[in-house]
């Protein structure tokens, strides 16, 4: 694996986060959310397309979070959630198949409006598989997580769900929180990546949180959308921080952080049937000092496959977004 381009976008917000990426006929749209804090008032959707940039949620004050993109059949959607916090999220789902033309709006483009409860993807692409669409879900409350597949299909240019998983939940362990020097309970796992192998056997990788340390993985194991294996830990370290997955020629790549207390490093990590590591580029060891205005953190990797290349966007220290390409 070789770096082969990277670059910072150019963002106008004092933090921003969770960004997304897809190529839309053949050229780069990129998304993320930024404001002065995550889940403060002005926090508002940013997209980019062709030199061009967008925003939803300037003006109304209601938090923007998580953006996903999702080409499918010519067309281009973009998931939005909106809410003060994680456990009140409404997901939004925006056409915005004409972001290319000059008279695009975003403004006047109505979305639909996913029954409450419902949160489509959370952090990580759609995966198509057999007609249907499959979004790593998850719910975040204070007292616990848990993760869901969902399944949706299209009908009349509507996202229309199927199914949505039990829960794919992991047991509280007691850890010790050093910030606080006191006990406290792991809350669980979110935020599946979804892969399908060579066998055509779907998979989840997930993020756990504080106290359990690993990312886990779960593999669907019937024909039923609802039967998954019992989420288990592997071999790679978590802190708590979102991991995306590309299988690409009979070979899985895992963007992560292999730590269990810092959102740094950012590599990439590609591995065997097993999940064991075969090869490692390091895509960035850390925050330079200069850039260091809220945190640390090199976090949040959203990858695709493109063109034979993955293509990755990150959060670099809250500050920025880093898009970088890496031939394999």
């Amino acid at each position: 694996m070789e770096i082969t381009h990277r670059e910072f976008l150019k963002t106008s917000t004092h933090t921003v986060h969770a960004s997304t990426i897809v190529f839309y006929r053949d050229k780069p749209v990129l998304s993320w959310f930024g404001g002065s804090r995550e889940g403060m008032p002005d926090c508002a959707v940013y997209i980019q397309a062709d030199n061009r940039m967008f925003s939803i949620g300037e003006k109304d004050q209601m938090p923007r979070w998580n953006p996903i993109l999702f080409v499918y059949n010519d067309k281009l959607f973009l998931f939005v959630k909106i809410g003060l916090f994680c456990d009140r999220w409404q997901t939004l789902i925006y056409d915005i198949s004409g972001i290319f033309e000059d008279e695009c709006n975003i403004d006047k483009i109505h979305p639909q409006i996913l029954p409450a409860g419902l949160n489509g993807p959370v952090k990580t692409k759609i995966i198509p598989h057999h007609g249907i669409l499959y979004c790593g879900s998850s719910v975040e409350t204070m007292w616990d997580w848990s993760s869901y597949i969902e399944s949706y299909e299209i009908r009349d240019n509507l996202f229309k769900i199927i199914n949505r998983s039990s829960p794919l939940t992991v047991p509280k362990v007691s850890y010790v929180n050093e910030i606080y020097n006191r006990k406290m309970m792991s809350l669980g796992i979110i935020q599946p990546s979804l892969w399908v192998d060579k066998n055509d056997t779907m998979h989840a990788f997930f993020r756990s949180s504080r106290g359990l340390g690993k990312i886990y993985h779960s593999q669907k194991f019937s024909q039923s959308d609802n039967f998954w294996t019992n989420p288990s830990p592997t071999n790679f370290d978590n802190p708590n921080s979102g991991v995306d997955v590309v299988y690409m020629n009979d070979n899985l790549y895992l963007v992560h952080n292999p730590s269990e207390q810092n959102r740094y490093p950012l590599v990439i990590s590609e591995l065997d049937d097993q999940f064991n590591e075969k090869e490692r580029l390091v895509i960035r060891e850390n925050v330079e000092e200069k850039d260091v205005t809220y945190s640390i953190e090199l976090s949040y990797p959203y990858m695709i496959e493109h063109d034979k290349k993955l293509h990755l966007a990150y959060t670099y220290g809250r500050s920025k977004i880093e898009y970088v390409e890496v031939s394999v």
